[in-house]
C-alpha cells in the first residue's frame, strides 16, 4: 500500500491511497486542474484510474473538486448521508448512480481494499474518519476533530499507519491574530486537535505494528511543522515510546507529500 498527501491543511485536503489492485482518493478539497496535476505530478498516476472519491465531510477544503471528479471521471462518491446534504449544494449536481450514502458503522470493500468508517467530533453532519486496509497493511485516517474519542480509538489502534491531524499549537492559537469565536471554535471538541492532542492521541493508538504516522491539517497561522513535528515526539519520548521503532512525517500544505510506502 502507497499514500500520498496531495495536499493538507485549510486551503485544501486530499489524500491518494492505493494498492495493486485499487486506487481511492479521501477528500477533494481543491480544483479538479489542481489535483490532477499533483496526483500526476507526485504519483505517476491520471485520476481517470480512481475507483472512487471517499469524503469525511462537507467543508470545503476538503470537497471544492469532489463534483468536478465525480463528473469528470464519473467515479462513485461515498458519504455519509448528512455530508451528502452539506456538500450537495456546494459542489453541483452528481449522477444518483454515483452516490452512495454510508453510516458511521459502515464497512465495504472496493477492489482489494476493505474500507470502515467511524464517527469524529467536528462541526460538520456526520463527518467521518476511515481505516483502508488488506490482507498486508492497514491505515487510518482522522483529520478534523476536536478530540480523540474511544470509538476513534478503538477503530485507529494498532494500525501499520495514521494520518492523524496536529492542527495547532495551543499558544500560538491563543496569542494569534483570529477573532476570539475562531479560536473557540478550533480549541473546542468539534474543532481540531492541537499538536499535544494529537500526540495524546498517538499514545493511544499506537501500537507494536504500528510504524509509520503522518502529521497533517497543520494551520498556517497557529503552527509551524517543525514545531508540530517536535511536540508530538516529545509526547512520545516523554512517555516511554521509542521514536526508532515510528517515522513520523508532516504532510507539506501547498505540495504532494513524498509517495510513502506503508
Amino acid at each position: 500500500m502507497n499514500v500520498c498527501t496531495l495536499r493538507s491543511g485549510s486551503s485544501g485536503n486530499a489524500i491518494y491511497i492505493e494498492t495493486e489492485q485499487t486506487k481511492v482518493l479521501i477528500d477533494a478539497g481543491l480544483s479538479g486542474k489542481v489535483l490532477a496535476n499533483a496526483a500526476s505530478q507526485a504519483c505517476g498516476v491520471d485520476l481517470a484510474a480512481l475507483d472512487a472519491l471517499l469524503i469525511t465531510h462537507a467543508h470545503r477544503d476538503h470537497t471544492l473538486g469532489a463534483g468536478v471528479l465525480a463528473r469528470r471521471y464519473k467515479l462513485p462518491v461515498y458519504a455519509t448521508e448528512g455530508t451528502w446534504c452539506e456538500m450537495s449544494p456546494l459542489i453541483g449536481p452528481v449522477p444518483p448512480g454515483q452516490q452512495y450514502i454510508i453510516n458511521t458503522d459502515t464497512t465495504w470493500e472496493i477492489g482489494d481494499l476493505k474500507i470502515e468508517v467511524f464517527p469524529v467530533s467536528h462541526d460538520a453532519l456526520e463527518p467521518v474518519g476511515y481505516v483502508l486496509g488488506n490482507e498486508e497493511r492497514t491505515l487510518g485516517v482522522a483529520t478534523d476533530s476536536g478530540v480523540m474519542t474511544s470509538r476513534m480509538e478503538k477503530h485507529l489502534r494498532n494500525l501499520d499507519a495514521l494520518i492523524l491531524e496536529a492542527n495547532h499549537d495551543v499558544e500560538l492559537l491563543r496569542t494569534g491574530p483570529y477573532p476570539w469565536s475562531l479560536k473557540k471554535r478550533i480549541a473546542s471538541i468539534l474543532g481540531h486537535l492541537s499538536n499535544e492532542s494529537a500526540g495524546q492521541a498517538l499514545l493511544r493508538t499506537l501500537g507494536g505494528k504500528t510504524r509509520k504516522v503522518i502529521l497533517a491539517h497543520l494551520s498556517e497561522e497557529n503552527n509551524k511543522p517543525a514545531l508540530a513535528l517536535n511536540t508530538v515526539q516529545e509526547q512520545l519520548a516523554l512517555n516511554q515510546v521509542s521514536l526508532d521503532e515510528v517515522d513520523i512525517f508532516v504532510a507539506p500544505r501547498y505540495k504532494p507529500s513524498p509517495r510513502i510506502k506503508i
